[in-house]
Formats: C-alpha cells, structure tokens, sequence
C-alpha cells in the first residue's frame, strides 16, 4: 500500500490512482484535497536549510550601446579595439603580478597579462550606468545574492595580448567585504583564452568571445573558486575586473559570503530518493511542488525564482545520482460537485424571495462546497533539464506522489464557478488549482510513469533508447533495454480497449511513428507483430509511408503476407488507401526486381482484387443511415480505380487487371461509370484489353440510360403504390395518382399531419407540404412538383457529357468501336435538340 496522507488536517487512507474520473471517497469541505507523501519528511526536513539559489559561477552575452571608455594617454577607445589602441595601451600599462600568501609576485611563467589601475580608466556613457546595472542584476542572481546589499568595484583593466595567460589560483580579498570577482570582456577580436572556473568538484569553462561587435561578455564567480585563464592563441583581449563586494553589518565583520555549497544535502539527499523510491510499495514518481507560481509558458529551470532555483537544483542533483530522471511540470487538481449558495443581503428579493435575474454560471467565491464528487490529479506541460518541451502528455498523480505536506492546505483556486440550481437539480461547482513542481522517477521505472499517460507518450523515449542503442560502440545492455521497452509497449497497444469513458476511442494514435521506431530497432519480429496486431485491426490509412517504409526490413515473404491480410481486412471500409499502398509499394517501394518481390506484390494485388466485391459496401451502408438515403460521397473514386489498374500494369499482372474490369463492370452502383470509371479511363497510364473492357462497359450503361432524353410529364400524376391504408393515406394515394390536381388539403389534427409528412419522406413523393396554421384542426398543404424530372434532367445532362469525354477518349484504344460511335453521336444529337420543361 501507498504511505498514507493528510486532508486539510485530516488523516486519511491510501487511496487509489486518479487516472481520470474519481475512484476515492467523497468528501466535503471547502479545502483542496490531497493525499501527500509521508514517507520522504526527512527530505523536506533536509531541504528547509536549502535557502539560497545560484550557482558558484555566472555567465552571458547582453547587446547593449558601448561605453566611452577613456583611457589615460590613450584617448576613447573604438570598438571592436584596433591594433593601434592595443599597442597603446599597452605602452601605458604595466605586467599584472599575482599574491602568494602575503607576498605580490611577478612571473610570466605564472601570470602574463597587462594591466592598467582605475584611476587610468574613466568610464561614461548616455546609458553605460542602467545597462551595468543589468548585468550586476544578473550576476547577483546568477550567484545567489539576492536580498544582499551587493556592489562591483572597478579593480583593473587588463590586456591579454598573444600568448597571455593566468595559472589555476584563488583570488584573495582585496577590500572589505569582496566575496567574488566580475569580468566584462569588452569587443575585442580573439581567440582562445578560455577562463576555467573551478569548485567543489565541479568545472565549467567560459568563452569570453562575443559574436557581434554590439556585444559584451560577461562572467562572475567566487573568490574561494580556483580559476584560470587559458592562452591567447590569436588576437587580443581587453576586459574589465570588478571585485563584489557585499555590505555586511557589524556582525559579519570577518565573514566572506561563498559559493552555495549544498554538496552535503545533495548526498542525503540522493540517498533519500534512493532508499524511498526503491521500496516495492513505492509510488512509482513525486512531485514537489513550488512556492512561486510559475505559467505553462514561463516554466523553466532558468527561470525559477530564489528558494525554488535552490532546492531544485539540490534535487536535480540527487535525482541524478540516485539515478532518477527530473522534469518541470504543472500539477493540475480539478475538482467538481455539490455547493451551497451563500447569498448576501443585496441578493434576496423582497418577501423572503431570491432575486430572479441571478446569472447562472457565474464566477464567485460566495458559495460553501458540500461534497466533492468528482477530480482529476494530474501533471503536464513537461520541461526537459535542457527547459525544452516533452510531449509526456497528462501523467495522473497516485496517492503519496505529492510534497512536501500542506503545501496546497489554504491555497485559492486558480478557477472556479458555481453553477445555479435548475430543475430538480442542486447548485454545483467546480474548481481547479495549478501549481508548478519537480517531478522526479527512477530510471528503471521510465517506461511505467509515462504508460499512465498512454502508450503515444512513451515513443520519444523509446526514440532516445533506440539512438542510444545504436550508436557507436553501444554496449549490449543498451539494446537489450530498447527492445524491452519496445515489446512492452507493443503489448500495451494490443491490448488496449477500442473505447474508453463516455464511447470515445481509446486507442493509441501515432502507429506510424511506433512502425518507425521498430524499423530503426530492427527487430523483426516485433515489426511483424505491431503490423499484424495493431496496425491491421486499427488501419486508417495514415500508416501508409510508414508500412511502405517497413517493408524492406520484413522482407518478400512477409511482406506479402502481412500487408495481404491487411488490405483483405481493411477494404471494404477503406479501400482507397488500401489501393493507395499497393499503388506505393508498386512504383515507390524501391523494392528489388526480383521474383521473391513479384511473387510479394501480387499476393498482395490478389487480396485488393478479390476485395472488390465488398469494397465501398460498408461506407454506403454508413452514408444512407447518416443521410437518410442521400449519398454524401462515394466510397470509391477514379484515383482508386486508376491506382489499381497502374499498379497491376506495373506488376505485369494482365489477368488480375481483367479480372478487376470485370468486377468494376458488374458493380455499376457502386463504380459509377460517370463519376468513377470514365474519370479513372482518363488517369490510366496504359491501355489494354482490360481498359478497353471498361470504355466499353461505359458506353453501353450510359447508351442504356440516356440514348434518349427524359420524357416531358405529361400531368401531375405519380405512380407511386403507398404502404399504408388508413383514411388519411387513402386520401393522399389518391391526390398522388390525380393527374390534374397539383395542390390538396389535408385538414387534420397534429399527429395525423405527422403520420402523412413520414408518408411523403418514406416514398419520396414529390410535393412540398407546409401547415396552415388557422382554425382547428389545422391543415397541412401538399403541392406537387416536378422534383423527380429535374433529376433525371441533370442527370441526363451529365450522361451526355459523360459519353462525349468516352468519343474523346476512343483515340487511345487499339481497338475500332465504330458502332459504339455512331450511336453516342446520335445520343448527343438528341442532347442537342432537347429542351426540358
């Protein structure tokens, strides 16, 4: 079991994970309610000495307007510095010494730079104040110091020609109160001379160069740091040195502020997280939550404010050695239910009554919550150490996953409303609480925290794993750890349900991506499973580049046989990607030309062939319930046919392509020579017999039904047989066969107008009917028209333009169809002559 946790104040059980809707207790009050970790006290014991943020070194690059920098016997230097003012300065300067205990000592084997005092430098400019200041700001916080009363003297300039340099040492203090050293590095064009600052184990290293002629660098770091300066190989550098210095009170006096050193509190600490997250019972991640409040957008560990900077990077450090992985996040808590009004005296309406014109969905805090009934714990919007965004997707907080305890007791909610009462219902609420943390996991429980949030949120690590695995001189556990992974995740998507809460698919997406990564892993037969056991059952059509992609790392033989099943599966609900990857595999595939591929396509082109006969059916079905009878679209168009026929030309497949026409031939419904064939014979690459076959298949069909024009009606009759025989519909049969009457009455109550107007819908007559709305009963109005006719006109109209692109089209067969000419010219004859009512 999960440790157990508090409830504003109250101690309650280990409670089960919030993957969605609540599976706790309902409670009530007005306090959040959170289920903390016990078990990790010692850790925040351990993290309440952790005050101070920053870092034992600071550095950055600001554009700003240069400075007048006036340099005795020099004059204004230009930026960057030129040769000639190098030279000058330098004939004013003097070599730099270095302390040795109490002894200043001059030896360019230790130390080989030019220097010049203060009182030679003068420094001035219309906005030079304002912008150091800035950059004091971002060392005082880069360092730790805010709140501290911190000042920067100027101590030197100093010159570093080529060949200067500066041995490891430790600066000491040279006036009261320094605690550190700030570099500003002036334009000035240079290689090398890298400065190496050094501290409790810990080494960083700082280019001092600056990419634009606008730009300063800038590095600061403590005087108990060892540090260096490493030669200038090309050019010259010209800085400034500041000593920091810190304002103490009497009590201070002798006391030098350091480098936060939280070395001792990083190793509890690791050991901590090790110890507690190891346990079998264990939740299997924490977050600790943030004092600052920090926006989705604005979260990043370089931004964390004074405390929160500090005990991060504590934490951050520990994680690391205890082998756990860290992010940023925001921790959700959404919460719903019951909730009492609580109106005030300006609300009440006179004789005891509410106030009628009360707004419902109003935002306000004047209510009592009554129960929860409802929550959601969650984490996401992801930060990487690198503050680049993950895509982990929401990640449920289990119970005891939160800390440090009571740190959400009193908080406000960042939203709420309050819903009225209506009807026989009660007044609700909800609310939600957003609050930044560090949410640290072990390592080996990667893949687990992030299935929480779906398979679909595992695949960027997945991805890292795998281009760990293969890189160069990978060790084996690396890849044996990927295909772990790999095979969990497979299993994962197998078995996920088809739908989740309220109907909605819950299925992954993203099989393309996964096909993908098996690729790169190379594991065949995880790539063979995935396609047989996710992607046939899930297709969509999306996975078709992926699958064409896949193919070669499969092979001939099971290509054929997995992408076969595939598209038997898949056709008759999708079949025009199903087309579409035999058409890929066909002409994109790069595959090799020999005859274990051929034999691999065509076991394929067989399974899309023989699903012709059922091909569209399921659409079709689907469009007449949504459309009551209308089709909205077809479920097969011309590319799918022309796809086809190129791709069983290109596998030289002259009997498939035969058999295909045939098909097409006899399922005029659903291949529409006018919408589908005759716009596929216009896409075909080759002609042969098979494509002849359809031209002809057309032009008889089109013949059939539109040699002629549509007669003229000759009156209003409709002879249409209705199914049922009550008084009413009796009465409307015989308005349908009246041949002179247009428009009838029907005066009859409500649901006897409903029962015709099903009628009329049901047989599809052609008339109009609208209610009359005096008197009572009221009368419903049929009026006849000539709706059906206009049909068959358009229709008509498209058949000829049907048969004239078939005449064009004749040119490209091999074969003479003079008959079948000389009659779709007299058909447009006829076209041309007709003049429709």
């Amino acid at each position: 079991m999960f440790p157990s946790g508090i409830f504003h104040g109250k101690m309650w059980a280990s409670l089960p994970l919030c993957a969605g809707r609540n599976t706790l207790p309902r409670m009530s009050g007005d306090s959040i309610s959170v289920n903390y970790n016990q078990d990790l006290k010692p850790l925040e014991k351990l993290l309440e000495g952790v005050k101070r943020a920053g870092d034992f070194f600071v550095n950055g690059t600001v554009e700003i307007p240069m400075p007048k920098l006036e340099i005795k016997g020099v004059g204004v230097l230009s930026f960057p510095v030129p040769s000639t003012q190098i030279a000058a300065l330098i004939g004013q300067a003097t070599r730099a010494p270095y302390g040795r205990g109490e002894k200043t000592i001059l030896d360019e084997s230790v130390r080989k730079v030019w220097q010049l005092p203060p009182d030679k430098v003068r420094l001035s400019g219309k906005s030079w104040a304002a912008n150091f200041d800035g950059i004091l700001q971002q060392t005082i916080s880069g360092l730790g110091c805010e709140g501290m009363a911190v000042s920067a003297e100027l101590y030197k300039l100093l010159v570093y020609d080529a060949g200067g340099f500066f041995l490891a040492h430790r600066d000491t203090e040279k006036t009261d109160g320094m605690f550190g050293t700030l570099v500003v590095a002036l334009p000035s064009a240079h290689r090398g001379g890298e400065l190496v600052i050094r501290h409790a184990g810990r080494e960083a290293t700082v280019d001092l160069s600056a990419a634009e002629v606008s730009e300063v660098t800038f590095a600061a770091f403590y005087a108990d740091c060892e540090h260096e300066v490493r030669p200038i190989t090309e050019g010259n550098r010209v800085c400034l040195v500041y000593n920091l210095i810190q304002k103490r009170g009497a009590k201070q006096k002798g006391q030098r502020l350091h480098a936060p050193d939280y070395e001792k509190q990083v190793g509890a600490a690791a050991k901590l997280l090790e110890k507690n997250l190891a346990k079998p019972d264990a939740p299997t991640k924490i977050a600790w939550l943030l004092e600052f409040q920090y926006s989705p957008d604005g979260l990043s560990f370089a931004g964390l404010k004074s405390i929160d900077a500090a005990r991060v990077k504590v934490l951050v450090q520990a994680a690391e050695r205890a082998a756990c992985a860290a992010h940023l996040a925001i921790v959700h808590i959404e919460e719903s239910g019951t909730a009492e009004p609580e109106y005030s005296s300006h609300d009440w309406g006179g004789w005891g009554g509410y106030d009628e014109d009360e707004t419902e969905d109003a935002d306000s805090d004047e209510f009592e919550v009554v129960e929860v009934c409802d929550w959601r714990h969650y984490v996401n919007q992801w930060r990487d150490l690198q503050d680049q965004p993950v895509e982990f997707g929401e990640i449920p907080i289990g119970p005891g996953e939160l800390l440090p305890i009571a740190a959400l007791d009193d908080e406000e909610p960042d939203e709420q409303r309050l819903m009225e009462a209506s009807g026989n219902a009660g007044a609700s609420f909800e609310r939600s609480y957003h609050r930044a943390a560090l949410v640290i996991w072990r390592r080996e429980r990667y893949a687990e925290v992030l299935l929480q949030a779906g398979v679909e949120a595992v695949l960027p690590y997945l991805q890292e794993c795998i281009r760990e695995c293969t890189a160069k001189n990978a060790p084996p556990a690396a890849r044996t750890g990927a295909v772990a992974l790999a095979r969990r995740l497979v299993d994962a998507w197998m078995d996920a349900p088809a739908f989740g809460a309220y109907g909605r698919p819950a299925r992954p997406g993203k099989r393309d991506g996964m096909l993908r990564l098996l690729v790169r892993l190379g594991d065949r037969a995880l790539l063979e499973e995935f396609i047989a056991g996710v992607v046939t059952r899930d297709y969509d059509g999306g996975d078709n580049a992926a699958l064409l992609a896949s193919a070669q790392h499969l092979g001939p033989k099971k290509t054929g046989r997995l992408y076969a099943e595939l598209v038997c599966e898949n056709e008759p609900r999708l079949p025009g990607p199903c087309i579409d990857l035999l058409h890929a595999l066909a002409f994109k595939g790069k595959l090799p030309a020999n005859e274990d591929w051929r034999k691999a396509l065509r076991q394929i082109a067989e399974a899309a062939v023989s699903g012709l006969d059922e091909a569209g059916r399921e659409q079709r079905v689907q469009e007449w319930i949504d459309g009551e009878g209308e089709e909205t679209k077809h479920s097969v168009d011309a590319a799918f046919v022309a796809n086809l026929m190129d791709a069983l030309s290109e596998l030289d497949s002259t009997s498939l392509r035969g058999a295909a026409a045939e098909k097409f031939a006899v399922r005029s419904q659903a291949f529409d020579p006018v919408t589908v064939l005759i716009p596929a014979l216009n896409k075909v690459n080759k002609w042969d017999a098979a494509i002849q076959r359809l031209w002809e298949h057309s032009a008889e069909f089109l013949l059939a039904r539109s040699g002629r024009p549509p007669e003229t009606p000759r009156d209003w009759r409709q002879n249409v047989k209705l199914s049922c025989t009550c008084a009413d519909c009796g009465e409307l049969q015989a308005f349908t066969l009246d041949p002179l009457e247009q428009t009838h009455r029907f005066r009859v109550r409500q649901d006897r107008r409903q029962h015709l107007h099903g009628m009329i819908v049901k047989h599809r007559l052609d008339m109009t009917h609208v209610t009359e709305r005096k008197g009572s009963p009221q009368t419903l109005i049929c009026t006849k028209d000539r709706r059906s006719y206009q049909r068959q006109c358009e229709r008509y109209r498209k058949d000829i333009a049907a048969l004239k692109s078939l005449a064009a089209l004749e040119k490209k067969s091999s074969a003479k169809h003079e008959d079948f000419i000389k009659r779709i010219a007299a058909a447009c004859g006829l076209a041309k002559a007709w003049s429709p009512v």
